[in-house]
């Protein structure tokens, strides 16, 4: 298992690979406020590098791939890559069971999660499900996988 980033880290990954990476920033993010009604209406607590991240960048993309979110939109109105709503969605058609949370989807297929079924001391681990079918460890948290 490797040691994850730190918050630093990331954001010297962030600063100096921008012409694949767009981010927002603190002043777009969205407030504990909106954080406690995502995790209400998603039924667990989100992981803290993920929490670290929507206060500090709110969202973004990296080479084009827009990593989920949350809009501060009501959840019953909202559509696009806010994580409450791909969640929902992703539960009412069946695609993934209620362990994993989705963060990302790519046009080649691959779905990135967070699987609540290895989580320790408030960190998930992020897996892959490739198009194949299989399932792959991806990153031990929201850090390393940014």
């Amino acid at each position: 298992m490797s040691t994850p980033l730190a918050t630093s880290e990331v954001e010297q990954l962030v600063t100096s690979h921008q012409s694949v990476i767009n981010f927002g920033s603190p002043k777009e993010a969205v407030d504990e406020e909106w954080i406690a009604k995502a995790e209400t209406v998603l039924k667990r607590k989100l992981p803290e590098s993920y929490k670290w991240s929507l206060k500090r960048y709110a969202g973004g993309e990296i080479g084009g791939e827009e990593l989920y979110s949350i809009y501060g939109i009501p959840f019953e109105s909202v559509n696009g890559g806010d994580i409450v709503f791909q969640h929902l969605n992703n539960r009412s058609a069946g695609l993934l069971d209620d362990s994993k949370l989705v963060i990302s989807e790519t046009d080649f297929g691959e779905v990135f999660f967070f699987d609540y079924a290895e989580c320790n001391d408030g960190e998930c681990d992020i897996k892959v499900r490739l198009p194949s079918g299989d399932y792959q460890k991806y990153a031990d948290d929201y850090c390393e996988f940014i």
